[in-house]
């Protein structure tokens, strides 16, 4: 494993850390910001506003669960570094409340008025007709009050645990006596949206309809306040894997007690009684810093229904609302013998605008096929009915050997992988839950064959997920192959993973916390030694995040050395770029549209070779040192052309390309003037399109993979 360490400090007394690096949670919040934007921009159609005000919210819910928690806990300490955390934590909690406060105002201005234009709309219940509110009697007598429970808060009966992220309403009591008297009620996890029947398109919130009926819940009081809040809590596990007996025992034990964590966020509605909000501070132990008042609803992501909403209304489905449909193609188009299709030539799918489906399809006519002996996987986020892991578990039943590394640890998503991991285990398959101390984070898939000419790996590598779900939502790569040597390597990573292992030295891959982080030193230090040499280098590369000051520290070598180097980032990016001394020939875009910017691309000039990869892994600590992930180096010039356009394309965008500035701070590209505007999403389309109508394979000499000779680091 390779130590992260810095190897070059460029100018340190010059540029201290404080003015080389951003900070990284301010980083990520200027990114949910560009988020925003998108919600804010009027030439973007409703429906999709309103989705993107709602990424918004669940966006900030996992920020605060984990790294607000993460630092509030540092900022109870003592010391510098207590110090330290507690000035980014009120740097973070304005800037928190400043993005809610214009959030809540896009909602409230636009958002709400164009729904209504188009015959949406959330009814407060003073607006409420008479019919409606007959109706919602009933369906409170029915269907919610059955399922709620007042708790009272006394002497005998202490202050509840608040479910995390759940919206709740804190109620004063009066009773006949005149004594005073505090409750809690929360709102069951249900639609938000009740239908009005007065008219179509009408819609009460479900905690408006609880708290109108509220007296009900006490009868011989009198409502005397009321304060509608939202806690979320430190959504941290922790769990020690070197001392766990039962990996998957403990882990549901942890997801129990997450629920439970710390508060760390209070939110309350504007207009709550201000008596009650300081008692909810107080009983949380949370200061004025942690309470966010939200001028609307608690917690907008409601509004990834809302289109649903509108495509029931009499009028039907609203596509002028919608961004354009995006066509998905089938590629390559002669899929009927996928293993004649491989070894005809590598293929690479740039999803989701070439389908998803493809690599569903391989696994389920693997499972299928009498020809495959085994098949192994890795699996990090799947969706809730996967037909990938339908497929593994009747391969397993079928008699063919299935291994499956579930990652358990994937965040947010470990109860899910929990139950995937019983299912595939019920089958037969082999199932492995990671390595202690790492998360595996590779996208994995070898398929062995025995073709009529011997056995054979296929290989599948890519840069997202084995979702079929978010495969539509999000744009990765996929690159199915047959070649000897990736299958060598991957064979031999999953013998690391599933036995005690050490891959021999890789021809293909890199491989995270092995040779990754070496491998890509290398190569930007390459890239440096070509320039000062005279000759051309550059270094292009697209990813998520940004967050590892080593690789930082070396970007800004080579940018010193005169390489030219420009990054699509889309989240957090702790590098400052364009800055006169440091990073004069680095730049930073981002790039924010109708699809999560999720493929990860590393392109350097090499003296005149290029040396591409995908992988798993962005340039963060955690993905170079404390997980598996995996890039695989592809040769074949059809493919390699591919990934060339796709960063060209982005790189040209002026529709959705955010610039990083000196200062750090973002500004949106605006198109030339007498030019037409440039859209990276549109180019995609574009791009595939014109793939679709070129054969799959055959159309350039795939070069063959040597295996490498002592002495030969050109690949490393």
């Amino acid at each position: 494993m390779v130590k992260a360490t810095s190897v070059f400090r460029n100018d340190a007394g010059r540029f201290p850390d404080h003015s080389r690096y951003q900070r990284r949670e301010l980083s990520w919040l200027a990114f949910n910001r560009r988020v925003l934007e998108e919600g804010q921009d009027p030439r973007v159609p409703l429906v999709e506003r309103a989705k993107f005000l709602a990424i918004v919210s669940s966006n900030l819910d996992e920020f605060v669960m984990v790294r607000v928690a993460e630092l509030a806990g540092l900022a109870t300490g003592k010391g510098t570094p207590a110090e330290e955390a507690s000035e980014l934590l009120g740097q973070i909690r304005a800037g928190m409340r400043s993005m809610v406060a214009d959030q809540y105002a896009c909602w409230r201005d636009e958002i709400v008025p164009a729904l209504a234009d188009e015959g949406v709309s959330i009814i407060s219940p003073q607006e409420w007709g008479e019919m409606d509110r007959e109706t919602l009697r009933v369906f409170w007598r029915d269907q919610l009050e059955p399922v709620v429970t007042p708790l009272a808060v006394d002497p005998t009966r202490p202050f509840p645990m608040i479910p995390n992220r759940a919206i709740t309403v804190a109620v004063q009591l009066a009773s006949e006596d005149g004594e005073i008297r505090n409750a809690i009620v929360t709102v069951p996890r249900e639609s938000r949206l009740v239908a009005l029947v007065s008219q179509p398109g009408r819609f009460a919130l479900l905690e408006d309809v609880l708290m109108h009926h509220l007296d009900a819940l006490f009868p011989g009081h009198g409502i005397v306040a009321r304060c509608l809040f939202r806690v979320t809590r430190d959504g941290a596990i922790d769990i020690d894997e070197e001392q766990a007996a039962d990996l998957l025992t403990e882990l549901e034990q942890e997801l129990f007690d997450r629920e439970r964590g710390d508060p760390v966020r209070l939110e309350v509605v504007e207009g709550g009684d201000p008596g009650l909000r300081a008692w909810l501070a107080q009983r949380l132990e949370l200061d004025e810093e942690a309470v966010t008042t939200v001028g609307g609803p608690l917690d907008l992501t409601f509004l990834f229904t809302v289109g649903d909403r509108i495509d029931q209304l009499p009028r039907g489905p609203r596509p002028d609302l919608r961004d354009t449909p995006m066509p998905v193609l089938a590629h390559p188009a002669d899929w009927e013998d996928p293993w004649a299709a491989i070894t005809g030539g590598d293929i690479l799918l740039h999803h989701p605008f070439e389908s998803f489906q493809r690599v569903v399809e391989l696994v389920e006519r693997a499972a299928d096929d009498p020809r495959v002996l085994a098949i192994k996987q890795t699996l990090y986020r799947v969706s809730g009915n996967s037909p990938i892991v339908r497929a593994l578990a009747r391969a397993a039943r079928a008699g063919k050997q299935v291994t499956v590394l579930i990652e358990l640890k994937a965040r947010f998503d470990e109860a899910a992988n929990i139950r995937w991991a019983r299912a595939l285990e019920d089958s037969g398959a082999h199932v492995v839950y990671g390595l202690v101390g790492y998360k595996v984070h590779a996208k994995l898939l070898m398929i062995v064959r025995r073709d009529e000419d011997g056995i054979r790996r296929y290989c599948h590598l890519g840069t997202g997920n084995y979702n079929d779900k978010t495969a539509r939502l999000y744009t990765d790569l996929s690159y199915l192959t047959a070649n000897e040597a990736v299958g060598r390597d991957v064979a031999a990573l999953f013998n690391m993973l599933t036995g005690y292992s050490r891959p021999p030295e890789l021809e293909r891959l890199w491989v995270s916390p092995l040779t990754m982080r070496a491998n890509m030193v290398a190569a930007i230090r390459r890239e440096a030694e070509h320039a000062r040499a005279g000759r051309k280098a550059r270094i292009t590369a697209k990813f998520n995040a940004l967050v590892d000051e080593v690789i930082c520290d070396e970007l800004y070598a080579a940018s010193a050395a005169g390489v030219q180097i420009d990054l699509i980032v889309r989240g957090m990016c702790i590098l400052r770029a364009g800055v006169r001394g440091l990073s004069e020939n680095i730049r930073v875009c981002s790039l924010i549209g109708r699809l999560l910017e999720h493929s990860r691309i590393y392109r350097f000039e090499n003296g005149g070779r290029p040396l591409f990869a995908i992988a798993s892994a962005d340039w963060m600590t955690r993905n170079l040192d404390r997980r598996v992930e995996s890039a695989v180096l592809i040769d074949d010039p059809r493919l390699t052309a591919r990934l060339q356009a796709i960063l060209d394309i982005c790189l040209a965008d002026d529709c959705g390309v955010r610039d990083l500035r000196p200062d750090g701070g973002y500004v949106r590209r605006s198109p030339r003037q007498a030019q037409k505007p440039v859209s990276a999403f549109a180019g995609m389309c574009q791009e595939a399109a014109a793939q679709s109508r070129r054969p799959s394979s055959g159309e350039a000499q795939v070069p063959a993979f040597r295996p490498r000779r002592k002495g030969d680091r050109r690949r490393r």
